[in-house]
C-alpha cells in the first residue's frame, strides 16, 4: 500500500512538473520595419504577402482622399509639393497626385520563428546572429513577411506624396513627415480654415489594424486594378504616377 502511494505521488510530482514547464513563455523579438512602395508590385517583389500590399494600397488611396491638401489654384498646390504633380478634382479645385504609400509592419516574433527563418537563409547569413536574432535586413525581411502571412500582427499604412525641399532635391514622404519637419501646407483650404484640426486630423490617420481585419473590409474588389499599379480615377483627384 505505501509502494502505490508512493508511486501515485512520484507520477502526481511528474505530471505537475511537465505542466509548469510547458506553461514557460517562449522568448519574443520585437519586429519593426518601413517601408516605402511606389506601387503594389514593388511592395510584392519585396517577399511581403500580395494581400497585404494590395490592402496597403487601398488604405493609403482612402486616406488620400480623406486627408490630401486641397487648394484653390495649381500654383499654390505645385509649391508645396512638385512643379505639375497636382491636378484638378471634379469641383474645380487642385490636390496632389498619390506618389505611392508607407507600410509600416509592426509586431513580435518567437524563437521558434526565428530559427525557422533561419534555415531558410544561407549558411552565412543564418550564422551571424548567433542563437538569438540579429535583426539582419535579409533575416527581418523574411520574419516580416511570414509574420503578416500569418495574421497574427499588425500593419498600417500612409499615403506618400512626392516633394521639393529647400534645395531643390527632390523626396518622398508622407504628410505627417513633413509636418513634423515644418511644413504647414499654409495655403491650402483646411489650413486657412483650421490649421490645428488639419494637423491632428493628419496626425491621427495612422491606426495600427490587424490584417485579419483589413483583408476583410471589402476593399479585394479592386486588387486587378491595384496590383497593377495607381490606376483609375476618383472624385478625388486620383492619378496614375
Amino acid at each position: 500500500m505505501k509502494r502505490s502511494k508512493y508511486v501515485q505521488l512520484s507520477l502526481a510530482a511528474s505530471v505537475a512538473m511537465a505542466i509548469s514547464g510547458c506553461g514557460q513563455a517562449e522568448k519574443t523579438y520585437p519586429v519593426q520595419k518601413k517601408y516605402n512602395f511606389q506601387s503594389v508590385q514593388q511592395c510584392a517583389d519585396e517577399k511581403l504577402p500580395v494581400d497585404v500590399c494590395s490592402d496597403a494600397y487601398m488604405s493609403a488611396m482612402a486616406e488620400h482622399r480623406r486627408i490630401a491638401p486641397v487648394y484653390d489654384n495649381q500654383a499654390d498646390c505645385d509649391a508645396d509639393f512638385v512643379a505639375d504633380w497636382c491636378q484638378q478634382d471634379s469641383a474645380g479645385k487642385f490636390i496632389p497626385k498619390l506618389g505611392g504609400f508607407e507600410l509600416t509592419a509592426d509586431g513580435e516574433v518567437t524563437q521558434s520563428q526565428v530559427d525557422a527563418a533561419k534555415a531558410q537563409l544561407p549558411a552565412s547569413e543564418a550564422n551571424s546572429g548567433g542563437s538569438g536574432f540579429s535583426g539582419t535586413s535579409l533575416l527581418t525581411g523574411l520574419l516580416i513577411g511570414n509574420m503578416l502571412s500569418s495574421n497574427r500582427n499588425s500593419y498600417y499604412s500612409e499615403p506618400v506624396y512626392r516633394y521639393r525641399d529647400d534645395r531643390g532635391n527632390y523626396g518622398s514622404s508622407t504628410l505627417n513627415q513633413r509636418i513634423s519637419k515644418g511644413s504647414t501646407f499654409a495655403k491650402s483650404n483646411q489650413a486657412r480654415y483650421g490649421s490645428s484640426s488639419y494637423a491632428n486630423s493628419i496626425r491621427s490617420t495612422s491606426k495600427p489594424m490587424s490584417v485579419d481585419s483589413s483583408t476583410s473590409r471589402g476593399g479585394f474588389g479592386s486588387k486587378a486594378s491595384a496590383r497593377s499599379g495607381w490606376g483609375g480615377s476618383s472624385s478625388a483627384g486620383r492619378s496614375s504616377s
